[in-house]
């Protein structure tokens, strides 16, 4: 079988995607290369030993880099203009192949001073795949600046937990977990104040653009906040002491459920492990670059003698596939530093976990903080190579791999090998991927997902109708979202250009509410071509919230064609505003399309037929996401070209659905679609 990047490990998604590619022997840049589809460095099987962390290198002379280009990392605050390395987003990626064994692995690579090495060339570094050489096919260089694409004026400002995790999903947004593990950290002062100064410095180096998420081992996922405040970081942090042993107070029913059970130490090192691989769980399904876990403790055990419940290993290397499918790093911190004072803890841990997922170990030292913003270069400077296994079978198991760099004083920081797909999964994926999606359901699908929550400042919608003197009228209208941000929207400006030519002032519009019956609309003329809105959604005080351009297609429609209007959706959340709706002559038309079953949901239709008095057969329909039928709805006749009837939201349970609308009049059919969610 040719053709590919895959992983043993997909989720049915991302088997249809990388089985997709498999046949169509698609072409994938490195920098878009989803970790779905790649084959990620798993966890060694269970009683392989971990690799130190950082390996020095095969000797060879210091080579010189380029004019222009400097082996020193990027400093923490964003570079000025002009500097030679430009933005992620602006750099010219190489072309990784699809291949059906194509492997990726991301390497950290530092010299003197540990200072990251950016010239490196593909025929430095050796690769071997269970102690076979291989070749590097491809390679790409990853540096971060903290700066937004120019013209990006998107607010930093994290408005709700669904923005944030939009936010996290970004290429250029680095994001980190603190994980501040107090069930295995000693109260002492001279491990509070320390570990307090050293994790203080590491926030006061992050870039405004940065997402960072603290928890500890009874910190839930539902209470799991990303933020960019670093205020609230640092109130967090200067609150953190340890409770290594400590059982009164107790902080939760939880607490009181582990007292019950009696095996105390096993009970929480059980916590503190199922808690840090949540946190991996989280952070693997932002996206796929980089993640990096920053876990604060001394070691909970995980070889616990019989009496106690025996390992904790098989958790460990649940944690361990996790962060390794989902490229997180886990860098663990001691705060016990250097000392020669005896402390309970279980180095083994920290090293297994950091060795394993190519993560920093920061032991023996005092420079806490020092070790701790080393992984800030690490998130923001990395290689990303690619190599075809030699080996010629898909066999299902476990490959260790090893990295090494052809420079005298490199150190090396890679996952250690990846769990290969059997040829049986590959032929499910494949399988899966041969189920396509009609492209009308795709494009209906990528709408309702501009409106998913904390993507956007606001829900807009944009409908096209045609006057019966064939003028074509584009039709914008805009809802705050749910739920209401800190900072919510109270205007948004629409300004729009036609075939690339700016056309008409920009129209500022006020918000649509539920029940509206008039105003808070725009109304456009325009001619056939492609029109591009550009919304700028703005706080009450000016400030700009967000910003986006949204591009659709003027159809050239005949005068003497079957024609059917963009579908207009009207929510009411209760009997007065559904009776003001189904009253009025021209209500203001919905922008969102995420209902609550307790809504009321009416639909408006306005088709023409080719010629006056020809008999419409209108039928709707509603159909899963993957365009599979469901029910026919009842609708009334046309009168004079427009019909209304209402979506029985009610009625579906949760989950994302089709309206599809027909029209036909003899042989000539026209349709729209419009997906739409229905949840609590």
């Amino acid at each position: 079988m040719a053709g590919g990047v895959y992983n043993a490990d997909m989720t049915p998604w991302a088997k249809r995607a990388a089985a997709a590619s498999i046949c169509a022997f698609t072409v994938l840049a490195a920098r878009h290369v989803p970790v779905q589809t790649a084959a990620r460095l798993q966890a060694p099987p269970p009683g392989q030993q971990p690799r130190p962390q950082a390996q020095a290198q095969n000797p060879q002379q210091q080579q010189t880099p380029p004019p222009g280009q400097s082996q020193n990392p990027p400093q923490q605050a964003p570079p000025p203009p002009g500097q030679v390395q430009p933005p992620l987003g602006q750099q010219q990626p190489p072309v990784f192949k699809g291949g059906v064994r194509l492997v990726r692995v991301d390497v950290t690579v530092t010299g003197r001073g540990d200072k990251p090495l950016a010239d490196l060339a593909a025929e430095e570094f050796d690769v071997t795949e269970d102690g076979v050489p291989q070749k590097v096919e491809q390679l790409q260089f990853i540096r971060l600046t903290g700066q937004r694409p120019e013209g990006d004026e998107t607010s930093l400002e994290i408005r709700s937990q669904d923005q944030a995790e939009a936010e996290a999903a970004r290429d250029d947004v680095r994001v980190f977990g603190i994980f501040l593990d107090d069930y295995h950290v000693d109260k002492a002062p001279q491990i509070t104040i320390p570990i307090r100064r050293g994790l203080a410095d590491f926030i006061d180096r992050l870039w405004p653009s940065d997402l960072v998420a603290i928890m500890d081992p009874l910190t839930t996922l539902s209470a799991l906040e990303f933020t960019r405040s670093k205020q609230k970081l640092q109130h967090v942090i200067n609150s953190f002491e340890g409770r290594q042993g400590e059982i009164f107070p107790i902080k939760s029913v939880m607490e009181e459920a582990q007292l019950q059970r009696g095996d105390l130490r096993r009970v929480r090192a059980e916590v503190t492990l199922l808690a840090l691989q949540a946190l991996a769980t989280k952070l693997a399904g932002l996206k796929e670059g980089r993640k990096s876990i920053i876990f604060v403790s001394q070691g909970p055990p995980t070889f616990i003698g019989a009496r106690d419940g025996g390992s904790l290993q098989d958790i460990m290397r649940d944690i361990l596939r996790v962060a390794n499918r989902g490229n997180v790093q886990i860098n663990v911190v001691d705060p016990v530093g250097l000392t020669m004072e005896m402390r309970l803890g279980d180095k083994g841990t920290l090293y297994q976990l950091a060795g394993e997922t190519g993560g920093r170990t920061i032991i023996n030292t005092n420079d806490l903080g020092g070790g701790m913003i080393k992984t800030l270069d690490d998130a923001t400077v990395y290689y990303v190579l690619g190599y075809t296994p030699t080996r010629t079978e898909d066999d299902g198991k476990y490959h260790k791999i090893s990295v090494k760099v052809k420079r005298s004083g490199a150190k090396v920081t890679a996952r250690q090998g990846y769990w290969a797909p059997s040829t049986k999964d590959l032929e499910t994926a494949a399988a899966a991927s041969a189920k396509v999606l009609e492209p009308r359901v795709a494009v209906a699908l990528g709408s309702l997902a501009q409106q998913q929550p904390g993507k956007r400042a606001a829900d807009v919608w944009m409908g096209f109708a045609r006057t019966d003197e064939g003028q074509r009228l584009l039709t914008v209208t805009w809802e705050p979202v749910e739920p209401a941000p800190p900072t919510p929207a109270a205007q948004v400006d629409f300004e729009y250009a036609v075939d690339g030519k700016p056309l008409a002032a920009v129209r500022r519009v006020a918000p649509a509410k539920s029940g509206t019956t008039e105003g808070a609309r725009a109304v456009f003329v325009l001619e056939p071509g492609v029109v591009a809105v550009t919304v700028v959604a703005k706080a009450a005080d000016g400030s700009i919230l967000d910003r986006w351009t949204q591009h659709a297609e003027v159809p050239n429609q005949p005068l003497a064609g079957l024609v059917m209007a963009t579908p207009r959706l009207y929510r009411a959340r209760n009997l007065q505003e559904f009776r003001a709706i189904r009253d009025a002559a021209d209500p203001t038309p919905g922008a969102s399309r995420q209902y609550s079953r307790t809504d009321r949901v009416l639909v408006d239709i306005q088709c023409r037929a080719p010629k006056a008095g020809l008999p419409v057969d209108f039928s709707a329909h509603v159909q899963t996401r993957e365009g599979q039928e469901l029910a026919t709805l009842p609708t009334p006749a046309l009168e004079n070209g427009r019909a209304r009837f209402e979506l029985p939201v009610g009625s579906f349970g949760q989950g994302t659905y089709i309206l599809r609308l027909q029209a036909k009049v003899g042989a000539e059919e026209v349709q729209q679609l419009v997906a739409f969610r229905v949840g609590r």
